[in-house]
């Protein structure tokens, strides 16, 4: 059986099989939108300053440490990141790491995978494995490219979250970093936060916006630690999420040599 989404806006095409060996097609992303390169998100990763303006923002931390970067290495090699809990990092009141395998996914125009491990749902052991379909970009065909995900063998009993899962954080970096008038526009649909609302007052955005400032299109999996990890796995097999030979510099090549910046108590560049 042929899924076939056709969005004329995008001049995005997607033909793909559902059967779980079948690739996610590259097209299926969007095109003649804005994008970081995956060198600026290797920047900012290492607290670096981005050559195109928009990459990072000094609300959202996207500076790894040394734990994250081996996960966030990892990541790029099997195609969807592990953390533990939220990947929450208190001193930075963020999720450096999610902030910025997000980015790198939207740079490669692909979906996001992460496998939250452990205690995530409140219920023992579960892990809870979200896949975002935001960094594809296509808002108009998230809701059809979300089917064909459920319908892979072994996931369809995910649930669809939809815009709202992440959205009040999204909206509250709007607010901080307002500039156009975004802030009476995100307290609107705040309001009313139905998909359709979101997706009307927000689909310019996923052309111009950096991917920090767009809302998730979220679907979600709780499973225990072995069945979620097999679930992760063939899920980034499918859309095409692991990169076969990773480009960036490896924590294992050590960090470059970063200049102290204005204005930074602790030198370097970017936020984090």
């Amino acid at each position: 059986m042929l899924l076939g989404l056709i969005n004329g806006r995008y001049g995005v095409q997607m033909v793909a099989s559902l059967s779980t060996t079948a690739a996610w097609p590259a097209a299926a992303s969007g095109k003649h939108v804005w994008r970081p390169t995956i060198d600026d998100v290797d920047r900012i990763s290492w607290g670096r300053p981005a050559k195109k303006k928009g990459t990072g923002s000094r609300g959202v931390p996207h500076r790894l440490n040394d734990e994250e970067r081996v996960l966030y290495d990892l990541a790029r090699g099997k195609g969807f990141v592990e953390v533990s809990g939220s990947g929450w990092r208190r001193e930075r009141s963020d999720a450096p790491l999610i902030n910025t395998y997000r980015s790198w996914c939207d740079a490669r125009a692909i979906a996001f995978l992460c496998l939250h491990k452990g205690g995530q749902t409140g219920r023992g052991q579960l892990d809870e494995l979200i896949l975002d379909l935001s960094p594809l970009r296509t808002p108009a065909a998230f809701a059809d490219a979300a089917a064909f995900c459920l319908s892979a063998d072994g996931a369809a009993d995910g649930i669809l979250k939809g815009f709202e899962e992440g959205l009040q954080l999204d909206l509250q970096q709007d607010e901080e970093g307002d500039e156009d008038g975004e802030a009476g526009e995100a307290r609107e649909l705040a309001a009313g936060t139905s998909a359709e609302a979101i997706l009307a007052a927000r689909r310019d955005d996923f052309e111009t916006k950096p991917i920090h400032r767009l809302p998730k299109y979220v679907l979600a999996w709780e499973r225990p630690r072995s069945e979620a990890k097999a679930l992760a796995k063939a899920l980034a097999m499918q859309l095409g999420t692991a990169e076969a030979k990773v480009k960036g510099r490896a924590k294992a090549l050590g960090g470059p040599r970063i200049k102290p910046g204005k204005s930074r108590q602790h030198g370097g560049y970017g936020i984090g």
